[in-house]
């Protein structure tokens, strides 16, 4: 008997042991969840790039204002074949050139500046920097909206989960309502149609979760997705649904947007770039000054001391005046393409914001739609818990039918189910109206 004990207890050790070993699936908090997505996103990563380009444009525009350096150097060897020409020498006789071969070394150092150009340069400079600008708010504005979808595939993960939750607890409800009304039967008090009745009841239960399961994982595989997990990777979420709930006002938060939205102050960004860029093409119509520097060195031996200002060279300053008279309308071709780039800029201002304001009131509508969907459900779930209750005890005293109790209990899922929608639906539109209201986004 004490050996038996002592291997029933090894016997148990190993059981827990192995159990411990099997790996658990990470539960995802809200906030992790964000921070990996923001991480891990292609799409910030695109726009993260775009403004790494935008600042190389302010670079490459900042050189407008320095002067360029050309520097080239060339050595080879120089071969001059027979020729007809007569030549004559230092006595004046006339002699026959054959030909002959040498060396050749040639240096030079270019340098020019634009000095005066009507401002144009600096115009082309504003351009290149508010266009850096607006890609930073689209930067932060894709960050939103990654934020924003993130947390609505989070919360349909958790409305999935609890709504998979509530199913379970009707599959129980149904089993412990068959067995009830099997003992019944055994005894004599139910017929036969209360018994198919109820297993017709856990039927269709059990068949609902298998939907509500397969619901689940599909919500997991899109946040999955959008967090850019390995495929196959296991994980959970956090199911719980604490609601701190808001109370906005619908004007001030219009008139918030218009000032901190980032879409938005891209779109001005953009507007303010494309009038300086309007700007520059028009003050290219007229003639620029600038100036040059060059230094040229040539030989045909390469000095010993390398030393090329002492003798075989030239060098000078000067400046320039450049009017391109007529350059086959491309003048007034990047004009007129400015100006529409311009106007169309405008007008993309104009729609977003309209667009804008449309949609923040939309989401303050859902939001308080979702706000008293809440309330009335969790009347609901109170009522109908209690609809249960004494339908149950109306059939346990013979009171009542099974038909009744089957309805009961279909009520208070169906409540439950909408409670769970209504607080996931408020969590994401209050997500949806902080994003398009230009306010940090944040978990709840």
């Amino acid at each position: 008997m004490k050996n038996t004990v002592v291997l029933f207890g090894i016997l148990f050790c190993l059981v827990v042991s192995a159990s411990d070993s099997f790996p658990q699936a990470r539960v995802l908090s809200l906030e992790e969840s964000l921070d990996i997505a923001i991480g891990a996103s292609t799409t910030v990563g695109i726009y993260r790039e775009r403004l790494q380009t935008s600042r190389q444009d302010v670079l490459a525009n900042h050189g407008r204002f320095l002067p360029n350096f050309n520097m080239s150097f060339y050595a080879g060897h120089t071969f001059i074949g027979p020729t007809s020409s007569i030549f004559t020498d230092a006595q004046g006789r006339q002699i026959l050139q054959t030909g002959f071969d040498y060396e050749n070394y040639n240096f030079q150092i270019n340098s020019q500046m634009t000095l005066f150009d009507w401002g144009a340069s600096f115009k082309y400079l504003n351009s290149a920097k508010r266009g850096s600008e607006a890609a930073e708010f689209d930067l932060q504005y894709q960050k939103d909206i990654v934020t924003a979808q993130v947390i609505r595939a989070y919360y349909d993960v958790v409305r999935k989960k609890n709504l998979k939750d509530v199913q379970e607890e009707a599959v129980e409800a149904a089993e412990r309502n068959l067995d009830q009304v099997e003992a019944f039967f055994r005894i004599g008090s139910n017929t036969k149609a209360d018994v198919l009745q109820a297993k017709v009841r856990l039927g269709n239960t059990q068949l609902a979760l298998i939907t509500a399961k397969n619901s689940e994982e599909l919500a997991k595989a899109t946040l999955a997705s959008l967090l850019n997990l390995p495929m196959g990777e296991d994980f959970d979420v956090d199911p719980s649904l604490e609601i701190t709930k808001v109370d906005p006002n619908l004007d001030d938060e219009v008139e918030y947007m218009l000032s901190h939205r980032s879409d938005l102050l891209a779109s001005r960004k953009r507007v303010a770039a494309a009038k300086d860029s309007q700007t520059a093409e028009e003050n290219n119509r007229w003639p620029s000054i600038g100036g040059g520097l060059t230094y040229s060195w040539s030989d045909r031996a390469y000095p010993d001391n390398s030393n090329f200002f002492r003798n075989e060279y030239s060098w000078g300053l000067g400046v320039q005046l450049s009017w391109n008279i007529f350059d086959r309308f491309q003048t007034k071709s990047n004009i007129q393409r400015a100006k529409a780039q311009r106007r169309i800029a405008e007008q993309e201002l104009k729609q977003a914001k309209l667009d804008a304001i449309l949609e923040v009131r939309q989401l303050y509508t859902i939001l308080r739609e979702a706000e008293e969907r809440i309330r009335v459900t969790e009347e609901t779930v109170a009522q109908a818990t209690e609809n249960v209750r004494l339908a149950a005890e109306r059939y346990r005293v013979g009171a009542g039918t099974q038909l009744e109790t089957i309805e009961s209990a279909a009520t208070l899922q169906e409540a439950q189910g909408n409670l769970v929608e209504a607080k996931c639906d408020y969590l994401i539109a209050k997500a949806d109206l902080l994003r398009a209201a230009g306010r940090p986004v944040k978990a709840d």
